[in-house]
């Protein structure tokens, strides 16, 4: 099971959590469940003291974004 913030509203986390199957499910966990460095994009771990952030995890997913947004806005009329 994958999870990843989506985004925070107030003092709520809506967490996109995508199961073994590939399917994928909203939830919204409070704030003060998480770390207190959270941010949209972190993906999170299940600990048996509570959720912590999946640091290799978010910068692959970063790196991979940004690979993929170069990507399209490479301008090769140049």
């Amino acid at each position: 099971m994958t999870m990843i913030v989506d985004r925070i509203e107030d003092d709520i986390a809506v967490i996109e959590e995508t199961d073994a199957t590939g399917e994928i499910t909203m939830k919204k966990l409070p704030l003060d469940w998480l770390p207190e460095d959270i941010c949209e994009g972190d993906v999170l771990c299940r600990t048996k003291e509570g959720f912590s952030v999946d640091r290799a995890a978010t910068e692959k997913r970063r790196r991979s974004a940004a690979d993929k947004l170069s990507e399209l806005t490479e301008d090769d009329s140049l």
